[in-house]
């Protein structure tokens, strides 16, 4: 493997994680001997690609890399980067993925962009496709970034009939919403369809007011928190990278 592509990785590992990385960190993460860790760390400070905080030893992108970024900002939408980012994870992991937006009334979730999986079990729907913005994941994430009085003003009065599994009222919707505030994700197992689950994030972008959420679709697993686990990680990483160079107070607020 060459510098570059060592380079490579470890700049994807910081967007990742979304945080400095330290020799150890390096090591654990991309499987890589400690030696060859320390020299491609020690050769991009070298080269200008990162910075080390001298009290903890952890790396930093460099301001070079924070100017590149802010040029990036500017000259895609949020829409272009999680298009992006939801091609990477479609090929990482085979499954479908879906870029959705919210109505004009709040209340639905309209897809824009699918990206089709490599799995067997597909289960698809297109872009145009409406759905009730508290039963499904995408939805959920959205909602999650409106104030309580804005749900009550939606939903007080007039809760959608939702599936089983689906929160029931506002009072259970709030609580799923919560969660989400919480965690930066909103997750869906046997609602909308039976037998799918999916998990979400959504992404602001203060400039234009542009608010998306994307997400991965899959066949509900059984017993298999690891699994869950794997694609949450995955998704929250882009989604976090994307909110903070988008200037996302959600996601550079976070940790």
């Amino acid at each position: 493997m060459s510098i570059l592509d060592s380079a490579t990785d470890v700049l994807k590992l910081l967007a990742r994680s979304g945080r400095d990385l330290t020799v150890t960190d390096v090591v654990n993460e991309l499987d890589v001997p400690k030696s060859t860790a320390s020299r491609v760390l020690k050769h991009m400070t070298a080269c200008g690609l990162l910075e080390r905080d001298t009290r903890t030893l952890a790396y930093r992108p460099s301001l070079l890399i924070l100017e590149l970024s802010h040029q990036v900002r500017a000259s895609s939408s949020i829409l272009d980067r999680m298009e992006d980012a939801l091609q990477a994870l479609v090929q990482e992991t085979g499954h479908t993925g879906y870029i959705s937006v919210l109505d004009e009334t709040c209340r639905h979730v309209v897809v824009l962009r699918v990206r089709h999986g490599t799995q067997p079990l597909r289960v698809v729907t297109w872009p145009g496709h409406r759905s009730p913005a508290v039963a499904v994941s995408t939805g959920r994430t959205l909602l999650a970034r409106l104030s309580d009085s804005a749900l009550a003003d939606l939903y007080a009065d007039n809760y959608p009939v939702v599936p089983a599994r689906a929160p029931r009222d506002l009072k259970a919707l709030r609580a799923r919403l919560d969660e989400v505030r919480r965690d930066g994700w909103s997750i869906a197992m046997d609602e909308a369809l039976p037998g799918v689950g999916s998990i979400s994030c959504s992404v602001a972008d203060p400039e234009s007011g542009e608010t998306l959420a994307f997400c991965l679709s899959f066949p509900v697993p059984q017993d298999d928190p690891a699994f869950v686990q794997s694609l949450t990680q995955r998704l929250v990483g882009h989604a976090r990278a994307i909110g903070r160079a988008a200037r996302d107070e959600f996601w550079t607020a976070r940790p």
